[in-house]
């Protein structure tokens, strides 16, 4: 509905205008995923408020926009968000007063489309379509190096299962694999900002999108996203409070002596860097880094 029935010039009505906010309509061709080769992908963006106009054929569905994104924070991420700060000997509702509905903050509803490309531009590419992340701080002054960041900037994603395949995970062995699709399913991941928050105890998890198995190459690809970042004036530091982190020790994202960037400090960075620096090449083999806030993040091809 929100690609196939708003025609190109409706949707450059309804694009999105700032750099370091998903809203609205994202074109394709807008990131270079390599060797100059841009993304065919497409994004619709919906701030959990529900206050931004959305083109003719979706405005019949705002209740539904609204409802859905409700659901998906209160009886997805809350539950979610509660398990976890159980998990680190918190009350409850320690990381659900970070992350609140209605308080300031960027968590959206996304539709995102992927479109088949070229058998060049796959050769090209490697048949990545969306690249996998995962960042790594030097802590010189520590000695010692600490794994950082997936591809999420958020706190908690929530992507709905659906049954065409190219979203891979990166094993602990370094082996990408499968996501299988499963119906009626959710697949949760962890974002920056709650590695941020949990002091490493919940590192995210690095993926990425590739061209789908043979049976579903020429396929176009629907994603249907929630993701939950946390107030826009959260200072993204560790709770410290935490008797699990006092026992294991808290794997600090910063140098010591560097402050905390906010939730919007870091969003704001990352949405504005993504596929527009131009990247360095890495140690690694296929791998490609930036550096954003002080944080190397690699880009995995």
């Amino acid at each position: 509905m929100a690609f196939d029935n708003v025609d190109e010039n409706e949707k450059d009505l309804y694009a999105g205008k700032s750099p370091d906010i998903y809203s609205g309509y994202k074109p394709k061709q807008t990131w270079v995923i390599r060797n100059d080769i841009r993304n065919k992908i497409e994004h619709y963006n919906i701030n959990k408020s529900n206050k931004q106009e959305h083109p003719a054929a979706l405005r019949p569905y705002s209740k539904y926009l609204d409802d859905f994104a409700r659901h998906n924070h209160f009886n997805v991420v809350h539950p979610t968000l509660k398990l976890l700060a159980r998990g680190l000997e918190l009350p409850e509702d320690t990381l659900i007063k970070q992350h609140q509905f209605d308080a300031e903050g960027e968590s959206s509803i996304r539709f995102m489309k992927y479109f088949p490309r070229s058998k060049e531009e796959e050769e090209k590419t490697e048949h990545v379509w969306l690249k996998g992340h995962y960042g790594m701080l030097d802590l010189e002054l520590c000695g010692t190096k600490r794994s950082l960041s997936s591809l999420d900037t958020d706190c908690v994603s929530v992507l709905w299962s659906q049954p065409i395949g190219g979203l891979q995970i990166r094993s602990p062995d370094g082996k990408w694999r499968w996501i299988k699709h499963m119906d009626n399913a959710l697949v949760i991941n962890a974002g920056d900002g709650l590695d941020f928050l949990c002091g490493g105890y919940y590192p995210p998890t690095c993926h990425r999108v590739v061209q789908p198995p043979a049976d579903q190459a020429n396929c176009a690809r629907l994603g249907v996203f929630y993701f939950c970042y946390a107030d826009e004036d959260v200072q993204l530091a560790p709770h410290t409070e935490s008797s699990v982190l006092q026992r294991v020790g808290i794997k600090s994202q910063l140098k010591p002596g560097t402050v905390a960037p906010t939730m919007r400090q870091w969003r704001s960075s990352r949405v504005k860097s993504y596929g527009q620096v131009k990247l360095t090449e890495g140690a690694e083999k296929g791998v490609e880094e930036e550096v954003v806030l002080g944080v190397v993040v690699k880009h995995y091809n």
